[in-house]
This record gives C-alpha cells, sequence and structure tokens, in this order.
C-alpha cells in the first residue's frame, strides 16, 4: 500500500495534466479522452509490461545496454511490445490513431526515462578515464537501440492503419505542397540539420543545471534532474519539429531520428583531445562539457520522440485547417 498509493496520485495528476494541458489549445474533450487512452496503452505495454525486461539490478541504476541488464531476449520483446503498443493504440483511439498512436512506445520509454538513475549515477561506475572515454564510446550507439523501439511502434501504427484502410503519408507531409522526388531527401537532411542546431544550442538552455565557467571549456554544467531533462528535451523538439513542419512542409520523423544524431555528436566531441581527461582531472563528476553529454540516450530519444510529435502537430493545428490531410 505505501508503494502503490504514491503510484496512484502521480498516475491521476499525470491523467489531470495532459487532460487540462490540452484543453488550453482547445482540444475536444473526446480528443483528449482518445489521446488519454493512447498514452495508457504504451505505458501498461511498453512502461508496465517491458519494465522487468529492462530493470537495472540496482532501482537507482541507470537503464543502459552498457550495464547488461538487458538481455538480447529481452530487447527483441521490447521491440514487440512496443510494435503491439502501436498497433493497438490505433484502435483505441480510433478515428484519431495516426496522430495519436505513435506516441505509445515512446510514452513507455519515457516512464522508464523517469525512473532511471542519471547519467551522473552510471558515471560513478566508470570513474577513470579510460572507463569513461570506454563508456561513452559505447553511449553513443546506444540511441539506435531506444530509436529501433519506436520505430516499432510506428510500424505497429502502420500495419494497423493499412488494417482499418487509413493513408498515413509517412513522412507527413502536407499533400498539397509536400516536396517531390529527390528534394523530400533534401528536406530531410535539412532537417536533421536544422534540428541538430537547434537541440545543441536549445539543450544548453532548458536542460539547466549549475553552470561553473572553466579556463580551457569555457562552462561545465552540472547533473540535471531527470524532471528537467524531461522538461528541456520535450520542449527542444517541440520547437525544432514545429520550425520544420512549418518552414520544410515535412514531418517528425527526421527531427526524432536526429535525437540519436545528436547523442552521437555530443559524446564524439567529448571523446576528441583531451576534454574528456581535463573534466576527470579538474571537476568532480557530476559536471559536464555540455548539456547533451548529462542525457543518457534513454533519456533523449523518450523525450525527444514525444516533443517531435508535438511539435509537428501543432503545427498542423495553428498553419493548417485540419489534421485529416496529414
Amino acid at each position: 500500500m505505501d508503494i502503490l498509493f504514491p503510484a496512484a496520485l502521480r498516475i491521476i495528476a499525470a491523467v489531470a495534466l495532459i487532460y487540462f494541458g490540452l484543453g488550453l489549445f482547445n482540444i475536444h474533450w473526446l480528443m483528449r479522452i482518445r489521446a488519454i487512452a493512447a498514452l495508457a496503452v504504451g505505458a501498461m505495454l511498453v512502461g508496465g509490461l517491458g519494465w522487468p525486461l529492462v530493470r537495472p539490478d540496482l532501482p537507482i541504476a541507470a537503464i543502459t545496454l552498457v550495464n547488461g541488464s538487458v538481455s538480447v531476449s529481452g530487447a527483441v520483446l521490447c521491440v514487440l511490445l512496443a510494435f503491439a503498443a502501436g498497433f493497438l493504440a490505433f484502435f483505441v483511439s480510433w478515428p484519431a490513431g495516426k496522430i495519436l498512436a505513435p506516441y505509445a512506445a515512446p510514452t513507455g520509454l519515457a516512464i522508464w526515462a523517469m525512473t532511471s538513475g542519471n547519467m551522473h549515477r552510471l558515471l560513478l561506475d566508470h570513474h577513470q578515464p579510460a572507463q569513461r572515454q570506454a563508456l561513452y564510446a559505447a553511449l553513443r550507439w546506444e540511441g539506435f537501440f531506444w530509436l529501433l523501439i519506436c520505430v516499432a511502434g510506428y510500424l505497429g501504427v502502420l500495419v494497423a492503419s493499412r488494417l482499418a484502410g487509413s493513408k498515413i503519408v509517412i513522412l507527413g507531409q502536407f499533400d498539397s505542397d509536400k516536396p517531390k522526388g529527390i528534394t523530400i531527401m533534401t528536406h530531410v537532411l535539412l532537417a536533421m540539420g536544422a534540428t541538430i542546431l537547434v537541440g545543441w544550442f536549445a539543450l544548453g538552455v532548458f536542460v539547466q543545471d549549475i553552470h561553473q565557467p572553466d579556463p580551457r571549456l569555457g562552462m561545465v554544467v552540472g547533473q540535471p534532474g531527470n524532471r528537467q531533462i524531461a522538461f528541456g528535451v520535450f520542449t527542444t523538439f517541440c520547437i525544432a519539429a514545429y520550425l520544420v513542419k512549418h518552414t520544410l512542409k515535412i514531418g517528425y520523423l527526421p527531427v526524432a531520428a536526429a535525437s540519436v544524431v545528436l547523442t552521437f555528436l555530443g559524446a564524439t566531441q567529448l571523446l576528441r583531445g583531451d576534454t574528456l581527461s581535463h573534466l576527470a582531472g579538474n571537476w568532480p563528476i557530476a559536471y559536464f562539457n555540455h548539456a547533451v553529454n548529462a542525457i543518457t540516450p534513454l533519456q533523449m530519444v523518450a523525450f525527444a520522440v514525444l516533443g517531435a510529435i508535438t511539435g509537428y502537430w501543432m503545427a498542423v493545428k495553428f498553419h493548417h485547417p485540419t489534421w485529416k490531410t496529414h
């Protein structure tokens, strides 16, 4: 009972926040109920049933592939659960499944990310410079696995839409002005590039903690909390997706995919030269050269995908008469 009561209060608070938060954007009450239902599917299937598959040995440890707590069979089951979540969420939130069902899989990941330990906790087990170097060398690839889970959820949505006879334009372009041919790939690359630039700057602003001047690096940042990371990453990718949709007329998939590139570039920059050894020799373990490197790959992908989807549909709502052609 001591565990269930706080959990129930958090669930009630989350549902109320989502319901009344969507009301601020004049979303119809029935649409808000569908949104909560789609999120609930992802929370139960991925966040709940998938939790034993990724749970670390220590409750305060970070959820990551590095510590070996996720087996190969567990990883496969996570992908299958994400596919099932996207598939079921499409019908649960019908007829708005193509809007709401893609939220299901990343919602489950977000639950894991909020309960996970942070980069500081992970670095405590890899405190030597050589260990840190090996850790970041591995982490820069890990985001692709968490993104794969989100992709599986999106594929579940596509399969469900095919069975229901509903058309989804995969890149989410607006039918009347979408780019064609090679221009699509150009827009995809531009969207990813713009997201990386916006993300690098905005994460440094929104994922805030204690900043300290450093004569070599200019500034170092302390480890932010999980809630701050959730807010900062979500807001950053929401802004990026909004701008990409409004300017390039393309959907949220390239924006979401840019999250793993951002993690990769952040770790690569840290590994170059003597930046990592400088941090290890001059600052406590909870300080980083940039906020990007204070975010675990799971946290980055989970909140980035949720933010990208939200930013895209905000642009549709504010700049187009209907969502039915998207």
